[in-house]
Protein backbone atom coordinates (compact mmCIF):
# COMPACT_ATOMS: atom_id res chain seq x y z
CA UNK A 1 0.00 0.00 0.00
CA UNK A 2 1.18 3.26 -0.63
CA UNK A 3 2.42 5.62 2.11
CA UNK A 4 0.49 8.90 2.95
CA UNK A 5 1.17 12.23 2.03
CA UNK A 6 -0.13 15.70 2.49
CA UNK A 7 -2.78 16.79 0.25
CA UNK A 8 -4.60 20.49 0.07
CA UNK A 9 -8.07 20.17 -0.86
CA UNK A 10 -10.58 22.36 -2.06
CA UNK A 11 -14.65 22.28 0.45
CA UNK A 12 -16.50 22.30 -2.81
CA UNK A 13 -20.01 21.41 -0.84
CA UNK A 14 -21.48 19.97 2.51
CA UNK A 15 -24.99 19.22 2.14
CA UNK A 16 -27.25 17.32 4.69
CA UNK A 17 -27.80 12.96 3.86
CA UNK A 18 -30.43 12.11 6.08
CA UNK A 19 -30.04 11.38 10.30
CA UNK A 20 -27.97 14.26 10.81
CA UNK A 21 -25.25 13.03 8.35
CA UNK A 22 -23.80 15.51 6.12
CA UNK A 23 -21.81 14.80 2.92
CA UNK A 24 -18.35 16.56 2.21
CA UNK A 25 -17.49 17.12 -1.09
CA UNK A 26 -13.78 17.86 -1.62
CA UNK A 27 -11.19 18.28 -4.94
CA UNK A 28 -7.49 17.14 -4.18
CA UNK A 29 -5.34 19.89 -5.54
CA UNK A 30 -2.28 17.88 -4.89
CA UNK A 31 -1.66 14.12 -6.47
CA UNK A 32 -3.80 11.55 -4.31
CA UNK A 33 -4.51 7.57 -3.93
CA UNK A 34 -6.34 5.20 -1.65
CA UNK A 35 -7.47 1.94 -2.31
CA UNK A 36 -11.74 1.41 -1.68
CA UNK A 37 -11.51 0.85 1.93
CA UNK A 38 -8.83 3.15 3.13
CA UNK A 39 -9.57 6.45 5.15
CA UNK A 40 -7.91 9.78 5.39
CA UNK A 41 -7.16 12.57 8.29
CA UNK A 42 -7.94 15.95 8.30
CA UNK A 43 -4.97 17.71 9.81
CA UNK A 44 -6.71 20.82 11.40
CA UNK A 45 -4.15 23.77 12.12
CA UNK A 46 -3.55 22.72 15.78
CA UNK A 47 -2.23 20.09 14.75
CA UNK A 48 -4.95 17.37 14.92
CA UNK A 49 -5.56 14.22 12.59
CA UNK A 50 -9.02 14.02 12.43
CA UNK A 51 -9.48 10.39 10.82
CA UNK A 52 -12.66 9.81 8.20
CA UNK A 53 -13.94 7.25 6.37
CA UNK A 54 -13.59 7.81 2.62
CA UNK A 55 -17.24 7.32 0.80
CA UNK A 56 -16.52 7.84 -2.69
CA UNK A 57 -13.98 5.20 -4.94
CA UNK A 58 -10.59 5.86 -5.80
CA UNK A 59 -11.44 6.81 -10.04
CA UNK A 60 -13.09 9.44 -8.64
CA UNK A 61 -10.54 11.52 -7.97
CA UNK A 62 -9.25 14.13 -7.61
CA UNK A 63 -12.93 14.46 -6.05
CA UNK A 64 -13.56 12.70 -2.18
CA UNK A 65 -16.53 12.33 -0.69
CA UNK A 66 -16.72 12.39 3.17
CA UNK A 67 -19.74 11.85 5.12
CA UNK A 68 -19.56 13.28 8.60
CA UNK A 69 -21.86 12.83 11.49
CA UNK A 70 -20.84 15.39 14.43
CA UNK A 71 -20.78 14.07 17.64
CA UNK A 72 -21.86 15.43 21.18
CA UNK A 73 -19.37 17.61 22.78
CA UNK A 74 -16.32 16.27 20.47
CA UNK A 75 -13.70 18.51 20.52
CA UNK A 76 -12.44 16.97 16.90
CA UNK A 77 -16.45 17.93 16.09
CA UNK A 78 -15.42 21.44 17.05
CA UNK A 79 -12.53 21.49 14.95
CA UNK A 80 -14.19 19.95 11.75
CA UNK A 81 -17.19 22.53 12.13
CA UNK A 82 -14.57 25.49 12.37
CA UNK A 83 -13.19 24.26 8.86
CA UNK A 84 -16.53 23.96 7.04
CA UNK A 85 -17.87 27.34 8.61
CA UNK A 86 -14.60 29.06 7.94
CA UNK A 87 -12.16 27.83 5.31
CA UNK A 88 -11.98 27.39 1.95
CA UNK A 89 -9.45 24.61 1.73
CA UNK A 90 -8.24 21.56 4.06
CA UNK A 91 -5.36 19.70 4.15
CA UNK A 92 -5.67 16.14 4.29
CA UNK A 93 -3.18 12.89 4.98
CA UNK A 94 -4.37 10.09 2.79
CA UNK A 95 -3.92 6.75 2.58
CA UNK A 96 -4.72 5.72 5.83
CA UNK A 97 -5.36 2.26 7.36
CA UNK A 98 -4.29 -1.81 6.49
CA UNK A 99 -8.22 -2.67 5.28
CA UNK A 100 -7.68 -1.31 1.42
CA UNK A 101 -9.25 -3.80 -1.58
CA UNK A 102 -8.29 -4.15 -5.06
CA UNK A 103 -10.18 -6.11 -7.74
CA UNK A 104 -11.20 -8.45 -8.06
CA UNK A 105 -11.57 -9.81 -4.43
CA UNK A 106 -9.69 -13.20 -3.59
CA UNK A 107 -12.43 -14.20 -1.75
CA UNK A 108 -16.18 -13.14 -1.14
CA UNK A 109 -16.92 -10.08 1.29
CA UNK A 110 -19.52 -10.09 4.20
CA UNK A 111 -19.64 -6.36 4.87
CA UNK A 112 -20.88 -5.60 8.26
CA UNK A 113 -21.94 -1.67 8.98
CA UNK A 114 -22.43 0.81 11.81
CA UNK A 115 -24.41 3.68 11.31
CA UNK A 116 -22.19 6.19 9.38
CA UNK A 117 -19.34 3.50 9.25
CA UNK A 118 -21.18 2.95 5.89
CA UNK A 119 -19.07 5.22 3.77
CA UNK A 120 -16.13 3.00 4.26
CA UNK A 121 -18.34 0.04 2.56
CA UNK A 122 -19.99 2.64 -0.24
CA UNK A 123 -15.97 3.44 -1.45
CA UNK A 124 -15.87 -0.14 -1.90
CA UNK A 125 -19.08 -0.88 -3.72
CA UNK A 126 -18.15 2.02 -6.04
CA UNK A 127 -15.22 0.31 -7.01
CA UNK A 128 -15.80 -3.44 -6.82
CA UNK A 129 -19.28 -3.29 -8.36
CA UNK A 130 -20.28 -4.67 -10.82
CA UNK A 131 -18.18 -7.72 -10.46
CA UNK A 132 -18.07 -11.47 -10.47
CA UNK A 133 -17.29 -11.98 -6.72
CA UNK A 134 -20.04 -11.86 -4.29
CA UNK A 135 -20.36 -8.86 -1.68
CA UNK A 136 -23.03 -9.05 1.19
CA UNK A 137 -23.94 -6.17 3.38
CA UNK A 138 -25.07 -5.73 7.09
CA UNK A 139 -25.73 -2.56 7.83
CA UNK A 140 -26.97 -1.17 10.88
CA UNK A 141 -28.48 2.05 12.92
CA UNK A 142 -30.65 2.59 15.78
CA UNK A 143 -33.98 3.18 14.04
CA UNK A 144 -35.14 2.21 10.31
CA UNK A 145 -34.83 6.44 9.38
CA UNK A 146 -30.85 6.31 10.28
CA UNK A 147 -29.89 4.16 6.92
CA UNK A 148 -29.68 7.00 4.79
CA UNK A 149 -28.12 5.00 1.83
CA UNK A 150 -31.48 2.69 1.61
CA UNK A 151 -31.63 3.60 -2.28
CA UNK A 152 -28.24 3.82 -3.54
CA UNK A 153 -27.70 0.36 -1.77
CA UNK A 154 -31.03 -0.64 -3.53
CA UNK A 155 -29.95 0.66 -6.88
CA UNK A 156 -26.30 -1.21 -6.55
CA UNK A 157 -28.62 -4.31 -5.47
CA UNK A 158 -30.71 -3.87 -8.57
CA UNK A 159 -27.97 -4.01 -10.96
CA UNK A 160 -25.48 -6.74 -9.81
CA UNK A 161 -26.34 -10.01 -9.21
CA UNK A 162 -23.41 -10.32 -6.94
CA UNK A 163 -24.66 -7.68 -3.76
CA UNK A 164 -27.05 -8.02 -1.60
CA UNK A 165 -27.48 -5.91 1.47
CA UNK A 166 -29.91 -6.44 4.58
CA UNK A 167 -30.97 -3.29 6.71
CA UNK A 168 -30.76 -3.84 10.29
CA UNK A 169 -32.30 -1.51 13.26
CA UNK A 170 -32.32 -1.98 16.44
CA UNK A 171 -35.56 0.20 17.49
CA UNK A 172 -38.96 0.05 15.88
CA UNK A 173 -37.85 -1.89 13.03
CA UNK A 174 -41.86 -2.17 11.72
CA UNK A 175 -40.33 -2.35 8.07
CA UNK A 176 -40.93 -5.94 7.66
CA UNK A 177 -37.81 -5.39 5.02
CA UNK A 178 -35.61 -4.49 8.29
CA UNK A 179 -34.32 -7.05 10.51
CA UNK A 180 -34.46 -5.97 14.29
CA UNK A 181 -31.59 -6.28 16.53
CA UNK A 182 -27.22 -5.52 16.34
CA UNK A 183 -25.93 -6.12 13.10
CA UNK A 184 -23.58 -9.29 15.05
CA UNK A 185 -26.86 -10.70 16.41
CA UNK A 186 -28.60 -10.61 13.17
CA UNK A 187 -25.42 -12.10 11.44
CA UNK A 188 -25.40 -14.75 14.11
CA UNK A 189 -29.02 -15.57 14.04
CA UNK A 190 -28.41 -16.07 10.07
CA UNK A 191 -25.33 -18.57 10.50
CA UNK A 192 -27.61 -20.71 13.39
CA UNK A 193 -30.31 -21.22 10.49
CA UNK A 194 -28.00 -22.08 8.12
CA UNK A 195 -27.94 -19.08 5.70
CA UNK A 196 -24.49 -18.08 6.23
CA UNK A 197 -21.62 -19.85 6.82
CA UNK A 198 -18.86 -17.51 7.93
CA UNK A 199 -16.02 -19.51 6.70
CA UNK A 200 -16.27 -18.96 3.22
CA UNK A 201 -15.84 -14.69 3.98
CA UNK A 202 -13.60 -12.22 4.07
CA UNK A 203 -15.42 -10.17 7.21
CA UNK A 204 -14.72 -6.43 6.81
CA UNK A 205 -16.25 -4.71 10.07
CA UNK A 206 -16.71 -0.74 9.88
CA UNK A 207 -17.89 1.55 12.85
CA UNK A 208 -16.86 2.26 15.89
CA UNK A 209 -14.86 0.46 18.85
CA UNK A 210 -18.24 -0.58 20.55
CA UNK A 211 -19.91 -1.73 17.45
CA UNK A 212 -16.86 -3.71 15.92
CA UNK A 213 -16.11 -5.27 19.29
CA UNK A 214 -19.60 -6.46 20.01
CA UNK A 215 -20.14 -7.55 16.63
CA UNK A 216 -16.78 -9.51 17.25
CA UNK A 217 -17.94 -11.22 20.17
CA UNK A 218 -21.45 -11.56 18.82
CA UNK A 219 -19.48 -13.49 15.57
CA UNK A 220 -16.56 -15.43 17.17
CA UNK A 221 -18.71 -17.92 18.78
CA UNK A 222 -20.81 -18.71 14.92
CA UNK A 223 -16.41 -19.58 14.11
CA UNK A 224 -15.32 -16.04 12.98
CA UNK A 225 -11.13 -16.02 13.16
CA UNK A 226 -8.77 -12.77 13.64
CA UNK A 227 -7.35 -14.21 10.13
CA UNK A 228 -10.39 -13.49 7.90
CA UNK A 229 -11.40 -10.11 10.01
CA UNK A 230 -10.60 -6.70 9.05
CA UNK A 231 -11.09 -3.55 10.99
CA UNK A 232 -9.35 0.06 11.28
CA UNK A 233 -11.01 -0.32 15.08
CA UNK A 234 -8.25 -3.19 15.24
CA UNK A 235 -5.73 -0.71 14.58
CA UNK A 236 -6.29 2.07 16.66
CA UNK A 237 -8.13 0.98 19.41
CA UNK A 238 -7.11 -2.68 19.84
CA UNK A 239 -8.66 -4.76 22.94
CA UNK A 240 -6.34 -7.43 24.59
CA UNK A 241 -8.84 -10.16 25.19
CA UNK A 242 -11.07 -9.84 21.59
CA UNK A 243 -9.39 -12.84 20.17
CA UNK A 244 -9.24 -15.01 23.72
Amino acid sequence: MSAPVRVNARIEAVTPLGAGVREIRLRAEGTASFLPGQYLQILHPDGTAIPFSIASAPQELPAITLHYLAQPDSEDATRVESLLTNAEHMDLLLPCGDCGFTAPLARPLLALAGGSGIAQIRSLLRTLLPGPVAIRLYWGAARTEDLYLTSELDAFAAGSDHFTWYPVAEQDAADQRVRQGRVGDVVAADVAAGNLDLSAWQVLIAGGPPMVWGTIDALRPCGLTQAQTFSDVLSYAPRDDLWS
